[in-house]
């Protein structure tokens, strides 16, 4: 995908016809796949003809670009929002793991499998997750450090064992809710949460990589 394909979503926050797009193609894609779905199917849901829609994103590859980061922009500023001063970093933790894991229609967790499945084979896919793990691994390690500063947790937590714990809990969260109509996401998000505040507490470095000389 040409870069000045995915330009005008990278430089800018999307525009209200841009995000009209974006929203109609999720919608899309959630019921038919990227492979199946046309532009012409994005076209109608939207609104507009094919011609205006190529005006905006020039291929479906483009369109996914765009959904992809308009994702990470809203990541990092929900994480850069994370502050210790404000109370438990936990709480906050759980607080924004639920406005993306439970309060997000199912259809985002439907286009993730997508998304995940297409990078398997597709490198430019692949970055695009890159991007997103890099933006909520970098936000979650600074919301860490600043709880450990404070005495929430503690300072000889393991903080790369937790964030993959925390990665593989939330990801088969992802997984179960796309996959199974009845999934429960309220009652699985206790569960999840719960096991993040004990691994919290268990996950520690070996003693020998915490004493002081």
């Amino acid at each position: 995908m040409p870069p000045h394909q995915v330009a005008i979503m990278q430089d800018s926050a999307p525009s209200q016809r841009q995000t009209r797009i974006l929203d109609a193609a999720e919608r899309v894609f959630a019921r038919a796949g990227f492979h199946a779905a046309t532009m012409q199917d994005v076209a109608t849901e939207a609104g507009m003809s094919p011609g205006n829609l190529y005006r905006y994103f020039a291929s479906k590859d483009a369109i996914i670009a765009g959904m992809t980061e308009r994702d990470r922009t809203m990541i990092a500023a929900d994480f850069a929002g994370l502050d210790p001063s404000r109370g438990s970093v936990l709480d906050q933790l759980e607080t924004l793991g639920r406005k993306h894991l439970v309060e997000e229609p199912r259809e985002k967790a439907v286009i993730c499998m997508q998304i995940w499945a297409e990078a398997s084979r597709n490198p430019k896919m692949a970055q695009m997750c890159a991007e997103i793990d890099g933006t909520v691994i970098g936000g979650l390690a600074l919301a860490i450090a600043g709880a450990k500063a404070s005495g929430e947790l503690p300072p000889d937590l393991d903080d790369a064992r937790f964030l993959q714990a925390v990665f593989m809990m939330a990801d088969g969260f992802f997984c179960r809710r796309a996959t199974d109509p009845d999934f429960d996401a309220a009652m699985a998000a206790e569960t999840l949460f719960m096991a993040m505040r004990g691994l919290a507490q268990v996950l520690r470095l070996p003693a020998a990589e915490t004493a002081t000389p």
